[in-house]
């Protein structure tokens, strides 16, 4: 059993594909922090259902619906759910993102999907299917999000630094728009390895920044203990 305690919450991810990982906590610190009053939200691809966590966490009056296709996934997702302080705003869909159709337009969607689109499929199938484009791509969570999404909805992702044009580019093909941009290096004399991605339905200026995870002496940088400060007891 692998159980991570944050400061609202907790997260045991046994029976997920794919473990819990810093991506993910600092993807929702990050996308969640201009939408406090959405009303709903989507985590697609939940794993152990931590995005969702930190979505009712952020996003006081949100209903989260959570949407996992593997089962051991889905249930570690439903436990971690039952067991948080926000379980009357917390919805587990076991299913396919693309056969799922929201009961009304979603203000957010948010999803840290698979990442390795080539090499070596995995032994073990759930983490094959967490960790390859098997059936969640970049392409097909943009599309069939920006259906689920209202006029003025935002969609939120994490990759790998080397998909930073295919995103924007499958984006602008599903009609949705860069709003936020931030490019997420170890320290300042690292190469950035990863991105977060705000999308927006609407048009708009787009913001980019840089942020160094730490400083060049190691030490955790202010900029990033401000934004994950609400989520880790302790951030080493």
């Amino acid at each position: 059993m692998t159980r991570f305690d944050f400061k609202q919450f907790s997260v045991d991810d046994s029976g997920c594909g794919m473990k819990i990982c810093s991506d993910s906590v600092l993807l929702g610190a990050w996308f969640f922090e201009p939408y406090a009053s959405a009303r709903s939200v989507a985590d697609i691809g939940a794993g152990s259902g931590v995005l969702a966590l930190i979505a009712a966490q952020c996003c006081p009056q949100a209903a989260v619906t959570a949407i996992e296709i593997d089962a051991g996934a889905a249930e570690a997702s439903r436990l971690n759910f039952e067991a948080s302080p926000w379980t009357a705003r917390l919805t587990l869909v076991e299913g396919d993102f693309s056969l799922w159709t929201p009961s009304s337009p979603l203000d957010l969607i948010i999803s840290n999907p698979p990442y390795f689109t080539n090499g070596a499929i995995a032994a073990d199938a759930a983490r094959a299917a967490a960790r390859h484009q098997q059936g969640l791509s970049y392409a097909s969570l943009l599309r069939k999000g920006a259906q689920c999404l209202v006029t003025d909805g935002h969609l939120g992702l994490v990759s790998p630094a080397e998909f930073e044009q295919e995103i924007i580019f499958e984006a602008e093909m599903a009609s949705l728009k860069l709003r936020r941009l931030l490019r997420v290096q170890t320290s300042p004399r690292k190469p950035v390895t990863r991105l977060l991605f705000d999308f927006g339905k609407a048009d708009g200026t787009a913001s980019v920044e840089t942020l160094a995870l730490r400083e060049p002496d190691g030490s955790i940088s202010a900029s990033y203990r401000s934004l994950v400060d609400s989520f880790y007891i302790k951030l080493k």
